[in-house]
């Protein structure tokens, strides 16, 4: 791997995140929910909304484009229904306040909705239905995003990302946890093959004029594609729906991008579900129920080129099971930002590396 870096462990990143985005002006505590969030994008193996999104969160806050004090408002609609103003926020600090209040009412009364306004990326979409498993809730988050993605049959964009996420709990296995951008890829996959000035498969993405795009450059100037055409789009458009239309938040393109926006808030929004699932079956019936549907997954004959056949979060659990033990790799040009970030900050970026595994 050319941009190896270090690989630093879990603890000390979070704890150097923690103190970084306190320096850049964000209360203590969510400084820590921060830094949680961006340990935890990379546990789950999304470690381009890990580490590599700090540099554009920090001018972010320092500009005064994000809210680096944000006084949310969480409002109880009814018992189960929560309507939360992010105040322009940090993304992550926002979902995680909503996604806590929305366990909260699961708790006491089987289900929990939050919808939220006047937010900002917050990273990786896996990290808020996860909250809910520790409740013994099936969780569900979506955003919206920016216009990065055509519609299907369009030549213009008018959809963002917009991921969906779910977390399911399980017994003796890995919770299922299936997280996915309605788009091929995500467009921070882009912009790092555009950094380096790398191409990109034909189908992720169409130039300016709507052409498929071949070169990471020319995709940056075009839109994304939905993933699985007709339906990817549709489904772009259901996350809008509801995390947009719903919430109150902007919607259909007007949506700011959290990276580049200088005319006014950025204002995505955010639907995030926790559902009890003692509501419904006892806990244990459940999770053995789940243990069997992942068994019987298991169990398959791979196909040709398969070594196995996985649940959905089988690779992320492995994966971070590895990153607490060995730590967290970071290219060599994320490890070099985060220690100009630190000398600019006067927090100095950990030097120490663990060993990785064979």
């Amino acid at each position: 791997m050319p941009d190896e870096g270090p690989t630093v462990p879990a603890e000390i990143l979070k704890s150097w995140l923690g103190e970084v985005f306190t320096r850049a002006g964000m209360p203590a505590d969510d400084a820590a929910i921060e830094a949680e969030c961006l340990l935890a994008a990379h546990f789950r193996g999304f470690d381009t909304h890990g580490v590599p999104c700090v540099p554009p969160y920090i001018e972010c806050l320092r500009a005064g484009r994000i809210n680096p004090r944000p006084a949310i408002r969480i409002q109880r609609r009814s018992p189960w229904a929560i309507a939360v103003d992010g105040n322009n926020g940090m993304g992550h600090v926002v979902a995680t306040r909503a996604m806590r209040a929305a366990i909260e009412a699961a708790d006491e009364i089987g289900i929990g909705v939050a919808c939220v306004r006047h937010s900002n990326h917050f990273g990786a979409a896996c990290i808020y239905p996860m909250m809910a498993l520790e409740s013994d809730c099936i969780g569900v988050a979506m955003a919206n995003a920016a216009p990065n993605v055509v519609p299907w049959g369009s030549r213009e964009p008018l959809l963002g990302t917009n991921p969906i996420a779910v977390a399911v709990p399980a017994g003796r296995h890995p919770p299922f946890v299936f997280d996915m951008a309605t788009s091929v890829v995500a467009r921070r996959k882009i912009r790092i093959a555009a950094e380096a000035d790398q191409p990109i498969p034909e189908g992720w993405a169409v130039d300016a004029e709507g052409r498929p795009a071949t070169t990471a450059r020319a995709a940056m100037k075009g839109s994304l594609l939905p993933f699985g055409g007709a339906k990817g789009s549709a489904l772009a458009m259901l996350s809008d729906v509801l995390a947009g239309v719903m919430t109150g938040a902007q919607f259909a393109g007007t949506v700011l991008s959290t990276y580049t926006n200088h005319e006014r808030e950025v204002d995505s929004g955010n639907l995030l579900v926790a559902m009890k699932v003692a509501s419904f079956m006892p806990v244990a019936a459940f999770k053995r129920r789940m243990d069997t549907l992942i068994e019987r997954v298991g169990t398959l004959s791979p196909a040709e080129g398969f070594d196995e056949v996985r649940m959905a979060g089988a690779r992320g659990a492995a994966l971070e099971r590895e990153r607490r033990k060995f730590g967290i790799p970071l290219a060599a040009r994320s490890a070099a930002e985060m220690a100009r970030i630190g000398e600019d900050l006067g927090v100095p970026f950990p030097a120490q590396s663990t060993m990785r595994p064979d």
